[in-house]
């Protein structure tokens, strides 16, 4: 049993590791073409564009977005904004249809009632999308606040073939929180766009940001919209990205300029916290079968490394010094990736968390992944499985 497991973990720690050599290798292959990303001279040169923003209950974030939307250094005939208030009972709408009077270029949609067989964001993003008529489509969360060049920046990054564009979205924190905790939850939360930046890459798109991502609107079509995705309550980013990449509808490229970022807020609670992890673990069976095997390797490892740990005070000495082994070398590879990351997006100051993050990830990636298969969540003040029944989203025109 003993040469079984070692069998296993060294198998898991060397793909584990030749990961993320791959991942560093993405990271440099995306900077190199991205310093020569073609650059729109004259506003006569850039495309349309629509903005569009699913929100729930979100009286209290609304003015802010929409000060942030409506002053983007974009022409204001190329762009038009839609925010489709999503059944809320707060006063999202009477914020929404004063906007709509005070800014042409804002179209404020209302949704009453729900759908069996449509996850409730996805169903207001694709009644946005059919809306509005620009040619590249922008998304982001009511939450975030993009700055003034978020537009023209993510643009920036198209060219005649390009298909999707991800971004980054760095925590701000309206509550704030001792330095350390605000710390490890911008580095963990940094750490996922810098596996969605080097997948972007290495030409292997994996996932993205939903409060910053922007594709083609013959993309969306062509990609089927939402409908293979449709009952899944999370994943209009990822699960989107993924189905894009398997249809080849065309290269992706991920927004590396600061202006091109669009800072989300941060949990303000553990209780918001921890929805907000079960949600986004919630997607991991509909991903494609290479991938959920190689989550369940990860998962594998990490579990070694906790139940191994803890084996320490019971005496197990060969096993738990094998698994401080296995973290050790896990943890410097994952700081070198880490590091080059931070270096392409300009998050340097987040190295300084790396250490205690790289302590909690084994624990947290074992929790939170288990939860994320079986657990319920809480989402703008709604209890979720992670599905709706099947059916078709085409007769919600």
């Amino acid at each position: 049993m003993q040469s079984i497991l070692t069998g296993f973990l060294i198998l898991v720690l060397a793909f584990y590791l030749i990961a993320l050599v791959l991942a560093k290798i993405g990271l440099h292959r995306l900077l190199k073409r991205q310093k020569q990303r073609p650059r729109h001279k004259s506003n006569a040169d850039l495309p349309t564009a629509a903005i569009i923003v699913s929100a729930r209950n979100e009286a209290n974030n609304l003015p802010a977005l929409i000060r942030c939307l409506t002053r983007q250094n974009y022409p204001r005939e190329k762009l038009e904004i839609c925010i489709i208030d999503d059944r809320s009972d707060d006063e999202s709408w009477a914020i929404l249809q004063q906007a709509m009077a005070e800014h042409p270029n804002l179209l404020a949609l209302r949704i009453d009632d729900e759908l069996p067989y449509f996850a409730p964001k996805k169903r207001a993003l694709d009644r946005g999308i059919r809306q509005t008529q620009g040619e590249i489509l922008l998304f982001t969360d009511a939450d975030c606040r993009p700055a003034p060049s978020w537009v023209r920046e993510m643009l920036s990054f198209y060219d005649a073939g390009t298909a999707l564009v991800a971004g980054y979205s760095p925590l701000y924190f309206r509550k704030r929180l001792p330095r350390l905790i605000e710390g490890i939850l911008s580095l963990a939360l940094f750490s996922i766009a810098a596996v969605a930046a080097s997948a972007i890459g290495l030409g292997r798109p994996l996932t993205a940001a939903g409060g910053n991502l922007s594709y083609r609107r013959k993309t969306y079509f062509a990609a089927g919209g939402f409908e293979p995705i449709s009952q899944w309550i999370s994943g209009d980013d990822d699960l989107f990205v993924q189905q894009v990449a398997r249809k080849h509808l065309g290269t992706f490229a991920y927004a590396t300029a600061p202006g091109a970022f669009s800072p989300t807020e941060a949990p303000k609670s553990w209780q918001e916290f921890h929805n907000q992890r079960i949600r986004y673990a919630s997607k991991s069976r509909h991903y494609h079968p290479a991938m959920t095997a190689a989550l369940v390797a990860v998962y594998g490892l990490n579990a070694f490394i906790v139940f191994g740990g803890l084996s320490l005070a019971l005496g197990a000495t060969a096993t738990g010094l094998a698994a401080v082994a296995a973290w050790l070398l896990k943890s410097l590879a994952e700081y070198s990736f880490i590091r080059q990351a931070a270096m392409v997006l300009g998050e340097r100051r987040l190295l300084l968390y790396f250490w205690p993050t790289a302590l909690l990830h084994p624990p947290y990636i074992v929790v939170f992944a288990f939860l994320g298969l079986f657990a319920k969540f809480k989402w703008k003040n709604e209890t979720f499985a992670k599905t709706r029944k099947p059916g078709s989203v085409l007769s919600d025109a």
